[in-house]
């Protein structure tokens, strides 16, 4: 029998406007260099949410089995990307007078919040502007980047988090889930996860500590739920089981 599965109680509610499941089309940043190719998911409920960002290309550790086969390199290969989970909040979503309607949003740390990175690369609000009812465009007050998403289809509804006596959790939006597990083993301080990958030299151990942790994106095939893209780049093709039953 599976683990007993909780679902926590939300907290104040986002914008029904923002809910549901985004992927980002492109980034540009304040210098002008723009990505296009990395996949970035954002799954958003009704307080929680959950993203994965994965670069494109991810070279030989794609198609590893596990830690064992991974060498230093393919390891420290794996300390690239910015998935999170945490707790939104939004202010109204307002018309202008322009006809574009705009809110802030916020990422707070919650209870079960997990970081691949102890530290956001952007800590900072998003300034969010609706160009259609499936179409985001956020920015940061600082102009540090622009972003635009795109809400996926049948992603709206249910929406659910789920977490399970071992602390896997599940969030699902319709037919998108990501499955986050934190590391076994705490990290050693808060910092960027590149500074503690370069402290830990040749050291296996620790750097399979500093990685060993789980977001991964699944999409509903044919009732199924599989994982298309994972910070786990094994776990790609499974299907998981977005009930936790």
């Amino acid at each position: 029998m599976s683990p007993k599965a909780v679902e926590p109680q939300p907290r104040a509610m986002v914008p029904v406007e923002l809910r549901g499941c985004w992927r980002r089309a492109w980034i540009e940043f304040a210098d002008g260099s723009r990505d296009e190719t990395s996949l970035v998911v954002w799954l958003q409920l009704e307080s929680q949410m959950a993203d994965v960002r994965l670069p494109a290309a991810r070279g030989s550790v794609a198609a590893r089995s596990g830690f064992a086969e991974c060498s230093l390199d393919e390891l420290r290969a794996l300390a690239d990307g910015e998935s999170s989970s945490a707790i939104t909040t939004c202010s109204s979503v307002v018309t202008g007078s322009d006809g574009v309607r705009r809110a802030t949003a916020e990422w707070i740390e919650g209870e079960h919040s997990v970081g691949f990175h102890p530290l956001s690369a952007f800590p900072e609000p998003g300034l969010l502007e609706w160009i259609a009812d499936d179409v985001l465009i956020e920015r940061a007050p600082s102009g540090a980047y622009v972003e635009e998403w795109h809400r996926l289809a049948g992603t709206t509804d249910p929406l659910r988090h789920m977490v399970d006596v071992d602390g896997r959790q599940i969030y699902r939006a319709g037919d998108a889930a990501v499955v986050v597990r934190d590391r076994p083993r705490p990290l050693p301080r808060v910092a960027r996860l590149d500074e503690l990958v370069a402290e830990c030299g040749d050291d296996r151990d620790r750097l399979v500590a500093l990685v060993d942790c789980e977001f991964s994106f699944a999409r509903r095939r044919d009732g199924d739920f599989v994982i298309e893209a994972s910070t786990l780049p094994w776990r790609e093709g499974a299907v998981v089981d977005v009930d936790l039953r």
